[in-house]
């Protein structure tokens, strides 16, 4: 990869994280509100201090571009301000757990248009696959939190997800945009009995702060090449 290259020559590398609530920052949720943000432990944080150790001449920027209740469609909105006009090396694109509630038209279209206005301006980039929503209802949910983890719960065990994310996985295939696919590394703990759900920071779509150490992780493994522009490694 071009950022690989960069790192290793110590040379300024900016990385921008373009995203929803998750990429922001945003991890339990109250009274139907985003609620807790904690930047040091959202996984570009932990990513850029990964790389740091890696490293340590090179002089690394990030971006935070993410924004909560964002979807693919709002996105490319602002798309151009928020990254593109910020002149990044290399951009992480992780947009779905919103654009869930739409239509697999408007999210994969708004993928595309992300994807090749990127590219276009010739910005490294990679599609981020999200966590799973909630499989069930969990106690502590109340008021509106309650009632829209009950729709989550129908998207995830219903099979909705699953086809969106096939379907941006195909988008980003069609764009020549590497892939890390941490969506499926949360599948195959699901599939081993894991309580997901319980990987949740909010119970519906937050994931908790290990779990953005496992999206560093396996960003990590891409930007240094062990493990290449594929699927992030299985579990």
């Amino acid at each position: 990869m071009r950022v690989t290259e960069k790192l290793n020559s110590g040379a300024p590398v900016t990385l921008a994280f373009f995203g929803d609530s998750v990429t922001h920052g945003y991890f339990e949720s109250f009274n139907g509100m985003h609620g807790t943000t904690d930047y040091d432990a959202v996984y570009h944080t932990v990513l850029k201090y990964d790389l740091a150790k890696r490293y340590p001449d090179a002089e690394i920027h990030v971006i935070n571009a993410g924004v909560g209740g964002d979807s693919a469609q709002k996105g490319l909105v602002r798309l151009g301000q928020d990254v593109i006009d910020q002149h990044p090396d290399f951009a992480v694109v992780c947009f779905g757990l919103n654009d869930i509630n739409g239509t697999m038209e408007d999210y994969t279209g708004a993928l595309g248009e992300i994807f090749g206005r990127l590219l276009r301006a010739d910005v490294e980039t990679v599609f981020l696959t999200p966590n799973m929503l909630n499989t069930y209802v969990d106690d502590s949910l109340t008021g509106g939190l309650r009632d829209y983890a009950y729709k989550t719960a129908e998207y995830q065990t219903g099979g909705r997800m699953d086809a969106f994310m096939d379907a941006a996985m195909r988008t980003a295939a069609a764009h020549g945009v590497a892939v890390c696919d941490c969506y499926r590394i949360w599948k195959q703990y699901n599939a081993r009995g894991v309580d997901t759900t319980a990987l949740l920071a909010n119970r519906i779509n937050h994931p908790a702060r290990d779990m953005h150490k496992l999206f560093a992780e396996e960003l990590l493994k891409m930007v240094t090449e062990e493990g290449g522009a594929q699927p992030c490694s299985t579990v």
